[in-house]
């Protein structure tokens, strides 16, 4: 006769086990909470909980397919839980399986109580294949449901701006700058709103709020010298873009490129010349 444990030792088991797997983690010896995990479905097949969190872990230790594995045993046991489809989701997209992905958040934006997150994976997805419309829908669906979802806002005011809409796209990242005005995403959409509109004076204002905030970033020096160029500013570009090269050689070509296609303040140099007047 087979060994069965009862139900109330195995409840107290499941949250002993998932306890000491999650301090394994908190301390991070994943692998060492993922065979604790292992090793107790062993006994507990049918505790979802305890499959869900093996496969976040198989995540982080960078193997979606074990990860894919443990999702679906506990999707076999709460076929109805939107976060363990969205996950799945996720998981898919690291295997490079993107229409299923889409398919796992399908199914998560479907399910009820609704989990946001899924809603804005699939929209990314659409993003991808230029299904802006739908995208749109959906992050607008995130965003009923949980409107402090920043990601999400961010992504519709790109959409917004994808379908031709501006106006209500910039909407979208003046609504993020109203919350948080330091917010380095939402002010770089607005600079480059600016700049595909020849409003460099606009665009150089959030340029250095961006820089305030982090002032080594390559987006922004390449953009903000951009803009410094357009507004005949050449020495001040010049000197953001060597002091970039000089943190990052690597971008050389990128800086040449601002340099030699701007509309104005552009330099007609050799090669040579060029990176004399660049490197030193």
């Amino acid at each position: 006769m087979r060994f069965r444990y009862s139900r109330t030792i195995l409840d107290a088991m499941s949250e002993d086990t998932l306890e000491r797997a999650h301090s394994l983690a908190r301390s991070g010896d994943m692998r060492g909470a993922a065979q604790t995990l292992t090793r107790y479905l062993q006994t507990a097949p049918g505790d979802a909980s305890a499959h869900f969190r093996l496969a976040q872990l198989m995540l982080e230790l960078g193997d979606p397919s074990a990860a894919v594995q443990s999702f679906q045993r506990a999707l076999a046991i709460e076929p109805d839980n939107a976060v363990i489809h969205s996950d799945l989701g996720t998981a898919l997209e690291a295997l490079g399986e993107e229409a299923q992905a889409a398919e796992a958040y399908g199914r998560a934006v479907q399910t009820v109580p609704c989990f946001p997150p899924a809603y804005y994976n699939l929209a990314l997805i659409l993003c991808r294949q230029g299904e802006w419309q739908q995208a749109a829908e959906l992050l607008r669906g995130a965003l009923a449901q949980s409107p402090d979802f920043r990601a999400a806002r961010h992504q519709l005011g790109l959409v917004l701006i994808a379908l031709g809409q501006e106006h209500a796209g910039r909407r979208c990242f003046d609504e993020l700058l109203a919350d948080d005005s330091e917010n380095l995403e939402a002010h770089l959409a607005v600079a480059d709103l600016d700049m595909k509109r020849c409003q460099f004076t606009g665009a150089v204002e959030h340029l250095e709020h961006c820089l305030a905030v982090a002032p080594n970033d390559a987006r922004v020096i390449l953009s903000f010298g951009s803009c410094l160029q357009e507004l005949g500013r050449v020495d001040e570009a010049l000197t953001h873009y060597r002091a970039l090269l000089k943190r990052e050689p690597s971008r050389y070509y990128d800086v040449v490129k601002k340099l030699t296609s701007a509309s104005t303040g552009r330099f007609w140099l050799k090669s040579s010349e060029l990176r004399r007047v660049l490197l030193g």
